[in-house]
């Protein structure tokens, strides 16, 4: 007599405990990685400012409401039920944050960043929120999908 080996079985009164207990919980735009990273990227700007001199004021504020744009397009990409809508939030995102990098380079070329180790940190954040973007835009299109 051979016994098959079939794993374990959930049963499916757990199943539907699991799925009602899913839908009570709501989900927030803080449990979205790359959201946390562009609210970190938002605090290291904002950092950024409180040290700098009085005649970037202006140029850090642009910068702040560009990151700002940022998180919006995040969190409308992440309540679109639309792949196309969903794409295109992604995209904007994607635009955003190269303005974002942008204005990073643009620091470290007139040589405000106050250490080293705040231009990294932000070179770190930039090159991962810009992945993490381009990861869900082409798993939301497909084309980062294996058939």
């Amino acid at each position: 007599m051979q016994t098959e080996n079939v794993g374990v079985v959930i049963p499916p009164s757990t199943i539907e405990d699991s799925n009602t207990k899913k839908m009570k919980s709501k989900k927030t735009l803080a449990q979205l990685p790359v959201y946390r990273d562009a609210a970190n990227l938002k605090y290291i700007v904002t950092a950024l400012l409180a040290d700098s001199p009085r005649k970037l004021t202006k140029f850090y504020d642009q910068m702040l409401a560009t990151v700002s744009e940022l998180k919006k397009s995040i969190g409308m990409a992440d309540i679109s039920r639309n792949p196309t809508d969903r794409v295109w939030y992604l995209e904007c995102a994607r635009v955003l944050m190269q303005d974002v990098s942008d204005d990073f380079t643009t620091l470290r070329k007139l040589e405000v960043m106050p250490s080293k180790d705040l231009d990294n940190k932000a070179k770190a954040l930039v090159k991962k929120i810009i992945a993490q973007l381009v990861a869900w835009r082409d798993y939301t299109s497909g084309e980062g999908v294996k058939s």
